[in-house]
């Protein structure tokens, strides 16, 4: 899902020797050092969305079938990305909307999942909103800036919270039920789960899986080298702002779900909202 810590570990896993793309997304508001997403698959995802008229952002809860020239287009970029690199991977939220035109595109690829709580990933979703209104007021001066800084800042994160709450959970159930949908159909080995915060003392067991199970020709980095707590920061208590309570047994029902598949028994020490 969206801002799972997913561009800190495919930084991770492209720092340890992993290919992940031959041109990938640079930094934005809320990833300094980069998305590390590949273009190719980015674009493809982003093209099938906003031929169905939804936000090629990917914050969707369902999508209808891809069509068989969809399909051809995924299996160009898998076989063009075949030719050249014996191991490689990709990242893109969106691909958890894909999930079952990949389980047929590539039957025996392996699947790393980082899981973060639903708590965390909204309350990131909305920070993200909020900061770039920060940056925006940042660049103004005179009245409008006093305005923002006495008066609309206190409001906005309220305002935000109560708007987008529930929709991005929304998400983060439909995105993290179907990656469970997925994992159940294929075989134990060819996935790992765990969350981004584990890896900072956790790194060498993943490593080891990568290497000595799935047989990756890896570097091994220290994960805490590229992890900075400075980025991250305490979840807001999204519960009060959604009005359907149903939803939230719903999400702690799914990370429930993923988190008996973690390589960490025990949930991390603590979650934050980047």
């Amino acid at each position: 899902m969206h801002r799972s810590g997913t561009s800190l570990v495919t930084r991770w896993l492209n720092g340890c020797g992993l290919h992940v793309g031959e041109e990938l997304i640079g930094a934005e508001t809320g990833n300094e050092d980069g998305h590390f997403e590949d273009i190719d698959f980015l674009h493809a995802h982003q093209s099938i969305l906003k031929g169905r008229r939804i936000t090629d952002e990917g914050y969707t809860e369902a999508i209808p079938a891809l069509s068989n020239d969809e399909k051809d287009t995924l299996n160009d970029i898998i076989t063009y990305k075949n030719g050249f690199n014996q191991q490689w991977g990709w990242k893109d939220p969106r691909t958890c909307l894909f999930l079952d035109t990949y389980r047929q595109l590539i039957p025996a690829a392996f699947y790393f999942v980082v899981l973060r709580d639903y708590r965390s990933v909204v309350s990131s979703l909305i920070r993200r909103i909020y900061k770039r209104t920060e940056k925006k007021y940042s660049l103004r001066s005179g009245l409008s800036k006093f305005i923002w800084e006495h008066f609309k800042k206190k409001r906005r994160m309220r305002m935000l919270l109560k708007k987008h709450s529930q929709h991005y959970l929304k998400v983060w159930i439909a995105y993290n039920e179907a990656i469970a949908g997925h994992l159940q159909q294929l075989p134990a080995d060819n996935y790992i789960v765990t969350d981004f915060t584990a890896l900072c003392g956790g790194d060498e067991p993943v490593f080891r899986h990568l290497t000595e199970q799935w047989g990756f020709s890896l570097n091994f980095l220290r994960f805490k080298n590229i992890f900075r707590k400075s980025q991250v920061h305490e979840p807001a208590d999204i519960d009060a702002y959604i009005k359907d309570k149903t939803l939230l047994n719903r999400a702690a029902a799914a990370e429930a779900s993923l988190r008996r598949l973690s390589m960490f028994n025990a949930n991390p020490q603590a979650l934050y909202a980047v």
